[in-house]
């Protein structure tokens, strides 16, 4: 207020009354205490607990897995889920469900593992719904749907917990199973033998009858390859529906019902009838899904193993052929997550009969005279030779797309320094139609080693066989050698007509045909399945094949045949010697720039990629 008086700032202080204490200047005034009570809600919080378990750091990027009280070191972003690391890192975790290439499902609960809480040192623990209140106790992971922990994890495979929860799993998988494994296909190859051996009980609690489920046919009777469903076989591991559903994406198969009578089936009227349907059988962990075509016909364990390269086309799909007798039985995928994962299609699983089939070249022919393969091959080497003699520019090769870079190396060899000629061109098998699928694709060049003919005889291979055809047409050449060994090719009219006058023919083939009927000299070619050598598939990837039987041409492959070959014709020992694909490669290593440092086996059972140019300056 207006009247209201200030306190003068320089008045005194009011001095103490009598007998107080004066206060201290140096000391400051405490702050109230606070009303005497309950401490807060929580109180002070608390400092974090110590891990039970310590592991030890991990690199950057990586992530520290123990396993049973070993420590691994590993990249978590290179597994989706735990079960792949474990498998990488040795660990037999057994599964049904599971399989790397198709997205987890986690319906078998066979691949129990115990993880195992850092900071109690104890399992995981789990709700027990069934009982009020809920209370927890300690459950086991199924490690197919278990997602890694970059911060680390610890894991027991071997526990008792484990091994008795694998126990009761393989025991409810074979309530409902028949045992009928002596009449069974996948009988040696099945992964419930295999698990039950290892994994299950010896006995079974199970008292009731069996649930039996009819077979049925997956394929209409017009199909020329089908596979049949032993249902009550099945364990309902939904590896064939999820496979149809992300792989091929046609989606033919489903699930119906549930409990023990849910079973897999099939919409009337659409069977499964596409070019990757062959899968299914493979992955099928069970004798539930069989290849019509092969059913009774072989045991598994009697096989001959060999890992080697589809030649359907030029993709190289990486697969077994299993070969019993020197017949070769089937071919199956290889994984390889670089070239065809872990799939293949139709179209080469079944194209291996004409291995075996009755118009094989098996020796020599001059003319209409049989010849033993070793002197056919020489006379046609002194035909060569006196021709090239004449003039090299009479003398001619077309080298096909199937054979080896190795094959191709020698034949090259022969003309260019043997017959001084560098008359030599590439022919291939003619396109067929190419299919792609969600997770798979078929190529349309039907030929696997286009690329490597272009590596040896250059980019403009098959302009050159394009203007040996038009010489041959004009009676420039003497001699035309066609190394042929293509199961499928059908020689051009005008082919045909060029080399109609040539006056001498010399055909190196598979098959008795076209080709072979107008030669003058036969030679026994060789198939995929009986020669050793590289090829080069259609992203320069080089693959090793690998002999599966021995070759049907009186012991000759074609490596052997163009060999001898070279050494009727005169050639050095360096090219004439009969010496194996490997040590032929090896050779070729100190020629040709692309594969400096490489043999069969840096190529290993996968292949190499080619090497990436080094990046420009400043890139």
């Amino acid at each position: 207020m207006a009247d209201e008086k200030k306190p003068d700032a320089a008045a005194p202080a009011p001095k103490p009354p009598e007998g107080a204490k004066p206060p201290e200047a140096s000391k400051p005034a405490e702050p109230p205490k606070a009303p005497a009570g309950p401490p807060p809600a929580g109180g002070p919080p608390k400092p974090p607990a110590d891990p039970v378990i310590k592991l030890p750091k991990a690199p950057d990027g990586m992530m520290t897995l123990r396993v049973n009280g070993t420590d691994h070191f590993i990249n978590p972003k290179k597994y989706k889920t735990l079960i792949g690391a474990l498998h990488d890192l040795g660990y037999d975790v057994p599964h049904f469900c599971y399989h790397p290439g198709l997205e987890p499902d986690g319906n078998c609960r066979m691949c129990y593992v115990n993880t195992i809480d850092v900071m109690s040192g104890k399992p995981m623990l789990g709700l027990q719904l069934a009982r009020q209140p809920f209370e927890r106790y300690p459950k086991p992971t199924i490690s197919c749907k278990e997602p890694l922990n970059p911060r680390g994890m610890v894991i027991e495979t071997e526990s008792a917990a484990v091994l008795e929860a694998r126990k009761w799993v393989m025991e409810f998988l074979l309530i409902n199973h028949p045992l009928d494994c002596p009449v069974c296909d996948k009988a040696g190859e099945c992964m419930l033998q295999n698990n039950s051996y290892d994994h299950g009980k010896a006995d079974s609690r199970f008292q009731e009858a069996k649930n039996e489920k009819p077979p049925k046919d997956l394929y209409n009777p017009d199909q020329q390859h089908g596979i049949k469903l032993w249902t009550d076989r099945c364990i309902t591991c939904t590896r064939c529906v999820r496979f149809l559903d992300e792989v091929s994406g046609t989606s033919e198969l489903y699930v119906m019902n549930r409990g023990d009578r849910s079973e897999i089936c099939i919409a009337p009227g659409h069977p499964v009838d596409n070019e990757l349907q062959g899968n299914i059988v493979d992955i099928c962990p069970v004798g539930a899904l069989i290849d019509k075509d092969l059913m009774y016909t072989y045991r598994a364990w009697y096989f001959q193993r060999t890992p080697t390269v589809c030649p359907g086309c030029s993709t190289g799909c990486n697969i077994e052929a299993h070969a019993l007798k020197q017949y070769v039985r089937r071919l199956v995928p290889r994984e390889n997550t670089d070239v065809n994962n872990y799939w293949m299609c139709d179209r080469g699983r079944h194209d291996f009969h004409y291995i075996n089939a009755d118009q094989r070249v098996m020796q020599g022919r001059i003319k209409d005279e049989a010849w033993p393969v070793v002197s056919a091959c020489e006379e046609a080497g002194k035909r060569l030779a006196e021709a090239a003699k004449a003039g090299p520019m009479g003398v001619a090769a077309l080298a096909s797309a199937w054979l080896t870079i190795e094959e191709m190396h020698v034949l090259k060899t022969l003309f260019n320094e043997t017959l001084k000629s560098n008359s030599i061109g590439l022919i291939a098998q003619a396109d067929w139609k190419e299919a792609s699928f969600p997770k798979f694709k078929i190529e349309a060049d039907r030929n696997p080693n286009r690329a490597g003919g272009k590596l040896i005889f250059g980019a403009d291979a098959e302009e050159k066989a394009r203007q040996i055809v038009a010489d041959a047409h004009a009676g420039k050449l003497k001699v035309l050698y066609i190394a042929s060994s293509m199961p499928h090719f059908e020689p051009s009219a005008e082919l045909l007509e060029a080399i109609a006058k040539v006056p001498t023919v010399i055909v190196q083939d598979l098959q008795r045909g076209t080709l072979s009927q107008k030669a003058g000299i036969v030679l026994p070619g060789s198939s995929f399945a009986e020669k050793d050598g590289v090829f080069v598939n259609a992203a320069g990837r080089m693959q090793v094949l690998r002999r599966a039987i021995d070759p049907l041409g009186q012991g000759n492959d074609d490596l052997a045949v163009l060999q001898r070959v070279a050494k009727g014709a005169g050639a050095p020992e360096a090219v004439s010697k009969l010496l194996s694909a490997r040590e032929v490669f090896r050779r070729m290593a100190e020629k040709y720039p692309g594969l400096a440092g490489q043999t069969h086996l840096t190529l290993g059972k996968k292949g190499l990629a080619p090497a990436q140019p080094a990046p420009a300056a400043g890139e």
